[in-house]
């Protein structure tokens, strides 16, 4: 009678779950790391001239080069300022914890998703960043910036950690079987507008920019893989 109660005990234990969660992270950083040095073997291939004219095109349409666009400042720091490590490492900590006080499985595994998907994406850009070493663009920086440019880490954290809000948003509303639009509509303008607001401020290249947000791409679809396999 007691073994068979272990034996119950074992195969209900989370600790399964939790291997679940870190085979999924690693595919998750894997999968990241092979799409964004794809893409640079990809941009080496077009070439260095193809990659500037690129860039060059679409930061003209963005950039705040002009008196009425540079009135855009305030609130385009303000959007930027949304995907710094600071804010970013404010929300997850504060996200997580109220997933946690509900000690409830369910928001247990979302808050560690989020943990993880912050620590994720900050180390995984500043790795990819020191093996590629791109610099800056040379434009008027509207702002203080570090480090090097590729691939950008305001669209990593936008796409792999923000993301991951409106990723569980709309799961919750799928359990109440809502439409998860609303959720789908509201990520995209929000990630899109952290994302932008860097090649406006003259911090990034667009490609820098596209490659950040394919990176954070790939870890969402390797979490949402992971939680549904969890809850």
């Amino acid at each position: 009678m007691l073994r068979e109660s272990n034996s119950s005990l074992f195969r209900n234990s989370p600790r399964l779950p939790w291997r679940s969660l870190f085979v999924w992270s690693g595919i998750g950083v894997l999968f990241s790391s092979a799409l964004v040095i794809v893409m640079a073997i990809l941009g080496a291939w077009l070439g260095t001239h193809f990659i500037i004219q690129l860039d060059d095109r679409i930061q003209h349409w963005f950039y705040l080069h002009s008196e009425s666009r540079l009135a855009l400042l305030p609130v385009i720091t303000f959007i930027t300022a949304i995907g710094s490590f600071k804010i970013s490492a404010l929300a997850a900590v504060c996200a997580a914890a109220l997933f946690f006080i509900h000690r409830n499985s369910r928001y247990s595994i979302y808050g560690y998703v989020v943990l993880g998907s912050f620590a994720v994406m900050w180390l995984l850009n500043v790795g990819l960043k020191e093996i590629f070493r791109r610099s800056r663009p040379e434009l008027d920086h509207l702002m203080v910036v570090h480090g090097y440019s590729f691939p950008s880490g305001h669209a990593m954290i936008s796409m792999g950690f923000y993301g991951m809000f409106f990723v569980i948003w709309a799961i919750e509303r799928q359990t109440q079987s809502a439409s998860i639009m609303l959720p789908i509509v509201c990520g995209i303008g929000f990630i899109g507008l952290i994302g932008i607001s860097r090649i406006m401020l003259g911090v990034h290249y667009p490609t820098d920019v596209f490659a950040g947000f394919v990176a954070g791409l790939a870890w969402l679809v390797c979490m949402i893989g992971a939680i549904k396999r969890m809850i």
